[in-house]
C-alpha cells in the first residue's frame, strides 16, 4: 500500500516556493512592504507587466494572506494594497535574499559564461 505524502512534509519550502512563485510576487509584495500603495502607483513601481499578469499576481498574493485590498467608498472608488502582517514576516527573508543576490550574481554570471562557453566548444 503506498501512502500519499504531503509534499511539505518533506520541504515546507516547496510551499513558500508556490505562494512566492511567479515572476512578479516578489516585487509587488516587496514594494507593499515599504507602504501601502494604490494599484497604478504600485504597478508603476515594479518592472514592466502585463495588466493581466499584475491583476492575477496580486490577487494569488492575497488570497494566500501576503496583501491586503482595500476599496474606499469614493466615485470612483479608489482601492489601496497594503502587505499584511503575514506578509511584513517575509521582509527579512526578501532583504537576505537581496544580499545575497547582491553578493553572489557576478559568481553566478560567471559560471554561467563558463558553461556556455563549454557546451559552445563541444562537438556535435
Amino acid at each position: 500500500m503506498t501512502t500519499t505524502r504531503n509534499r511539505t512534509d518533506a520541504c515546507p519550502i516547496e510551499e513558500l516556493m508556490d505562494i512566492l512563485g511567479g515572476r512578479w510576487k516578489v516585487f509587488i509584495l516587496w514594494e507593499l512592504i515599504q507602504k501601502p500603495r494604490r494599484s497604478t502607483e504600485l504597478r508603476k513601481s515594479i518592472p514592466p507587466i502585463s495588466q493581466k499578469v499584475f491583476v492575477e499576481q496580486l490577487r494569488d498574493l492575497e488570497d494566500c494572506g501576503l496583501v491586503k485590498r482595500t476599496v474606499f467608498p469614493t466615485v470612483p472608488p479608489r482601492v489601496q494594497y497594503e502587505a499584511t502582517a503575514l506578509g511584513q514576516s517575509l521582509r527579512e527573508i526578501l532583504k537576505s535574499m537581496c544580499h545575497w543576490s547582491s553578493e553572489n550574481i557576478e559568481k553566478v554570471r560567471e559560471s554561467r559564461r563558463r558553461r556556455q562557453l563549454e557546451l559552445a566548444d563541444k562537438p556535435g
